[in-house]
């Protein structure tokens, strides 16, 4: 009887317990070489039509204010930019369905670079 209430202990606490994932932060600026800014319906369209396909079990957008150096003309830049946060367990497939989603944003908004930080953590529920 021990053994199975051991057992039974061991089960809910490992189902409770932290699991290893993959942070994937993105950061993308919202001013195009033009200096136009890309406009919130725009980037809602992105957001639906690649984002949400790329990270379908979640993703966080956080607004932010970037700063940056072009290396070129010694000048400093600031833009409007969201960082998008998602937590996953990270394989292969996903990596490259990151690095497509980039592609695309930079394609279709004639961006530079589209920044990508990648982090371990310990996520629990």
């Amino acid at each position: 009887m021990r053994n199975i209430a051991f057992l039974f202990l061991f089960a809910i606490l490992s189902s409770c317990a932290s699991q290893k994932f993959v942070e994937t932060d993105l950061y993308f600026g919202m001013s195009k070489n033009d200096g136009t800014i890309i406009s919130d319906s725009a980037w809602n369209v992105f957001v639906e039509a690649n984002i949400a396909h790329t990270f379908y079990k979640g993703f966080t957008i956080v607004s932010a204010q970037g700063k940056w150096l072009d290396e070129k003309n010694k000048k400093v830049y600031t833009e409007p930019s969201h960082v998008v946060v998602s937590v996953n367990k990270m394989n292969k497939n996903l990596s490259v369905k990151i690095d497509s989603l980039r592609a695309a944003y930079k394609n279709v908004f004639q961006q530079e670079s589209v920044l990508r930080v990648d982090k371990k953590v310990k996520v629990s529920y």
